[in-house]
């Protein structure tokens, strides 16, 4: 996802969804420098600000931050199976 200014109720809700019906592998490289070993707890905080703030452009690089971290899970296969 492009970074937005703004994320709707209805994007927010779709991505936190994602995550709550996808089981991934905890560490993740997202490059630039960003690298995440506890993934659960980062997407839990992230996924807080998101729901709490979408209409927000203070939070909005929280919010873009989580739909990152989704896209690069899908693009590295590190959902696990089963």
């Amino acid at each position: 996802m492009t970074y937005k200014p703004q994320y709707t109720k209805e994007e927010v809700a779709e991505l936190v969804n994602w995550f709550n019906t996808h089981k991934c592998e905890q560490d993740i490289d997202l490059g630039s420098g960003i690298h995440i070993t506890n993934l659960d707890m980062t997407v839990t905080q992230l996924s807080y600000i998101a729901q709490e703030h979408n209409d927000s452009p203070v939070f909005s690089g929280q919010v873009c931050m989580l739909f990152r971290i989704r896209d690069e899970i899908i693009k590295q296969h590190k959902i696990i199976e089963g």
